[in-house]
């Protein structure tokens, strides 16, 4: 698609001996790198006994039912609704049942759970950075995206290295974004990837089913608009990319569908009650100005709280010119096509998540909802993947340039593994969770009491996060238990 003489040049950019790397090798030495990393980060994962309590046991009590083959929800919402599909509570699922209960790599059931998290993580970063060394065909690019993610996740280790909800859809944001681009640009082969991180996303939350079908449908009218002259050179030759999508895509909305046609409305209509509920109560529709600060938020580099709106804008700002600036003089049509309209999925995801805001927070401030714009950190991430990918493109490409990178890329694999972990916010749980290890003496204790019986526990409301802990593992030990009240 580009002239012989830019090609040259991109080759002797790309590496000093003229090899470009293999997106598939790309993907896999990206995914070896950062499974490494995030499994010496949580190396206390191979030894310690974590018994969950709080959101984690809500989550494995629908993991048994996933080991089962019979849970067909998502997790479930504090506003009194499951999410839309499964998914992730199945990779759960073959974590607990294949890292401890076949491997016994692990001590307890839930440290499979966040590990199999960990690795899933590390494989869906490691595609997205494949994608953009297919455009790039460059190593000195990749070395260099590769570099930023790490840093990345130095400053924002959660996203990568936690099993709690708002945090795991984070790397499917990113893939949504990376492929999304891929194929407005041109790019069928990423339709299996456009497909697994829209059917993630939209398994994972409610809110998914607005970012999700939009950022697809764009990327197909781009595709299509791309082929106006020719609409059948979409598919000539092409018909594997077609159904590797279709298929992913069926797969991960086959729980949801057959939910819903078993349970209608399902979930669907739950979420319609809560939105008139909402609105009925006039506690969403905030201002355009809130909703754009809220969105800022996530620009600074620290924990998203409103203070950090006025840097995040700054920050923002300066990104985005420079990342345009540089796709824009990239040199290679091909990549420079990619780069833009990865700037243009951050954009159409940005003006979504203002629209989100503005109209489904339910918080007067938003202050305390933080967690639900952790996804949304994806966007800037792109935004930044493109400016240094733009910006390496013009680096020569000798032999100490290739060192340096691989110095920063190393270094960047460092401090991504030792750098202190935070709370995004006081409300989430810690950082280093290490569950409650009491639990297992608690519900042997009263077992003891109900002597065969069910064991039935009354709580007050601020009791739920470890009464889920005590249901959980009663579960795992074959004991009948269940919580009775309102609470």
């Amino acid at each position: 698609e580009e002239a012989p003489g830019r090609w040259a040049a991109a080759r002797r950019l790309g590496s000093a001996t003229g090899r470009l790397p293999a997106p598939a090798a790309t993907g896999l030495g990206s995914f070896l790198l950062l499974a490494v990393v995030l499994l010496v980060r949580n190396a206390y994962l191979f030894s310690t006994r974590i018994y969950e309590n709080e959101d984690f046991a809500a989550n494995t009590i629908a993991v048994f039912q996933a080991k089962h083959f019979t849970l067909l929800t998502g997790n479930y919402s504090k506003e009194g609704f499951y999410h839309p599909g499964p998914a992730f509570l199945y990779v759960m699922a073959a974590g607990e049942s294949v890292l401890r209960g076949l491997l016994h790599v692990v001590p307890t059931p839930w440290n499979g759970q966040l590990m199999a998290i960990l690795l899933l993580n590390a494989a869906l970063i490691a595609a997205a950075l494949a994608v953009l060394a297919r455009h790039a065909r460059s190593r000195w690019v990749t070395l260099a995206c590769l570099a930023l993610v790490l840093a990345f996740a130095a400053v924002h280790p959660l996203p990568v290295n936690s099993a709690w909800m708002p945090y795991v859809y984070f790397t499917p944001a990113l893939l949504l974004l990376v492929s999304g681009a891929s194929v407005a640009a041109g790019q069928t082969v990423d339709l299996p990837l456009l497909a697994l991180s829209a059917g993630l996303c939209i398994n994972g939350q409610a809110e998914f089913l607005l970012f999700a079908p939009v950022t697809v449908l764009v990327a197909l009218v781009a595709l299509a608009a791309a082929h106006r002259h020719d609409l059948r050179g979409m598919f000539r030759g092409r018909a594997r990319h077609w159904a590797g999508g279709l298929a992913v895509g069926a797969l991960l909305m086959f729980p949801i569908a057959l939910d819903t046609i078993l349970h209608w409305p399902a979930p669907f209509g739950s979420y319609l009650t809560y939105r008139r509920n909402v609105a009925a109560a006039h506690a969403i529709h905030h201002s355009l100005g809130v909703s754009v600060r809220y969105m800022l938020r996530y620009w600074w580099p620290g924990i998203p709280a409103s203070a950090a709106a006025r840097g995040g804008l700054w920050v923002a700002a300066v990104l985005v010119v420079l990342a345009l600036a540089l796709a824009l003089r990239c040199p290679r049509p091909g990549l420079r096509r990619f780069l833009l309209w990865s700037l243009a999925m951050a954009g159409l995801m940005t003006v979504l998540f203002v629209y989100f805001a503005r109209t489904s927070m339910t918080d007067k401030d938003m202050s305390n909802q933080a967690y639900l714009g952790y996804f949304y950190w994806a966007a800037p991430l792109v935004v930044a993947l493109v400016a240094v990918a733009g910006a390496v493109v013009y680096l020569d490409g000798r032999r100490t340039a290739w060192l340096a990178l691989a110095a920063v890329v190393a270094g960047s694999a460092v401090i991504a593994t030792v750098a202190p972990q935070h709370r995004d916010n006081p409300d989430d749980p810690p950082a280093h969770y290490v569950g409650v290890p009491q639990i297992p003496h608690v519900v042997a204790a009263m077992a003891a009491v109900a002597a065969g019986r069910p064991m039935l526990i009354s709580i007050d409301q601020n009791d739920w996060m470890d009464a889920t802990g005590v249901v959980a593992y009663a579960d795992r030990a074959g004991l009948r238990s269940c919580v009775i009240g309102s609470h």
